[in-house]
């Protein structure tokens, strides 16, 4: 196949992100003979860049550190640029299949000139720019919207008076098709917004589409796109992250936290749980590692030094590479989100290098973490909780080499990268003899 890979960072300029799906997936794909050429943002770089490899050219807007664009004539200049690279590495590369990724900062109007392409389009999607990013669009919501401010309002009318958004219609997409002039209820506010019935919004199509997690397909269907369809397929891990799991007779000392440092990250759970349990007696350290909020992090050190605790925040360096080495330095994972994470990417990876895990369940976590089999599991934000389950898992070894086992068996039988590529490769070959 000759697979055209649309994303909105690929490494090395991933803004602090974790997850490198998007490279491993392609990268994975072209070992196994097939063509990919990336389109991607010009994140990390001054100008544009091309290669053989990968195409930085698109602009984000409002992600990563990119300022907001918000003014008709900007957003216009930014949604014509991004269209146009579009149909530019689609007439240049000539791709048999597009595989789309993460669009979060990236102009949502790319999916109607993927429509109009007649292309087959893949979805991967592992994160929240379906389900919650694309209502905020701000092209987009300046022609859907039901209700602008005045002044917007009178804009607008006067443009599609003027045919002006007829005229975007091959240039910089507003709607799937005429007859799509609003989409009040994705882009109405407050109950009008909640009011969404499941797979109702009709003026997406997602054809061929999967998600990393069944609780993420389902809040993308509660929030009205139509993915009823969709397929979900689990992400997988690589050899280098298969550790030896550790003896009961081992002294479990030295914790983990991997995460982006944000106030729903639950670090500051975490550290709160560290300190009950040294007051406790337990004899534990615990190593954070992520980038965060400068705010935030400046919060959980301020905490630390005051409760003197034994917290070491590690240096990131490569996001990719430093992670198996840094789970086999350590002895147990905790994995504390407090948001709707779609799938527990981390909890994963270290259950595959031989760590026992501990972990809140929102989000796509209870497809994974199973408390008492491969893991212990918390409320979120509850650092009693947690405490009482670090306190648990010391004291029982036999019961932690037991989770341990059972957790890398899951792991290498369900999550193994073969096993994962051969349902995405399956899923886009599929894709490609439906259109043909």
């Amino acid at each position: 196949m000759k697979i055209l890979v649309l994303t909105n960072l690929y490494p090395p300029h991933t803004a602090g992100t974790f997850d490198n799906r998007c490279e491993n997936v392609t990268e994975a794909l072209r070992l196994r003979g097939h063509s990919a050429s990336i389109l991607t943002s010009s994140h990390g770089l001054r100008t544009e860049q091309r290669d053989d490899q990968a195409h930085r050219r698109l602009t984000l807007n409002g992600a990563f550190g990119h300022p907001p664009v918000t003014a008709y004539l900007e957003i216009k200049a930014l949604e014509l640029h991004n269209n146009r690279v579009l149909l530019e590495s689609l007439e240049q590369f000539g791709p048999e299949l597009v595989h789309v990724f993460s669009l979060h900062g990236i102009s949502k109007s790319l999916l109607f000139t993927l429509r109009n392409s007649k292309l087959p389009v893949v979805f991967d999607v592992f994160d929240h720019w379906l389900s919650a990013n694309v209502r905020e669009d701000p092209w987009l919501r300046f022609w859907n919207s039901p209700a602008l401010p005045f002044l917007s309002q009178s804009s607008r009318k006067a443009l599609e008076l003027s045919g002006e958004r007829g005229r975007m219609d091959d240039t910089a997409p507003t709607r799937m098709k005429k007859g799509y002039d609003r989409l009040p209820v994705l882009f109405a506010e407050g109950k009008a917004c909640a009011s969404v019935e499941p797979n109702s919004i009709a003026g997406f199509q997602f054809d061929r589409i999967y998600f990393c997690s069944q609780a993420l397909k389902c809040l993308t269907e509660q929030v009205g796109f139509c993915v009823r369809h969709a397929e979900v397929i689990y992400p997988g891990i690589t050899a280098a992250y298969v550790g030896d799991i550790k003896p009961a007779a081992a002294a479990l000392t030295r914790f983990l936290v991997v995460s982006r440092l944000t106030e729903e990250s639950g670090v500051a759970t975490a550290l709160k749980a560290l300190k009950i349990a040294r007051q406790a007696g337990l004899k534990i350290t615990l190593s954070v590692y992520g980038r965060g909020e400068s705010s935030y992090v400046a919060g959980l050190r301020s905490y630390a030094v005051a409760n003197q605790l034994p917290v070491e925040f590690l240096n990131v360096s490569n996001l990719n590479s430093d992670m198996p080495a840094l789970y086999k330095q350590h002895d147990v994972l905790l994995h504390t989100p407090e948001w709707a994470e779609p799938f527990p990417f981390t909890a994963l990876e270290a259950m595959g290098c031989g760590l026992p895990v501990i972990a809140s369940t929102p989000g796509g976590a209870e497809e994974l973490l199973r408390h008492g089999e491969n893991s212990l599991t918390y409320p979120p934000g509850d650092a009693a909780q947690l405490a009482a389950r670090m306190q648990e898992l010391l004291i029982s070894p036999a019961l932690r080499c037991q989770m341990a086992e059972t957790a890398q068996a899951d792991v290498l039988a369900r999550f193994n990268e073969t096993t994962v590529m051969d349902q995405v490769e399956n899923f886009l070959l599929n894709s490609l003899a439906q259109t043909n």
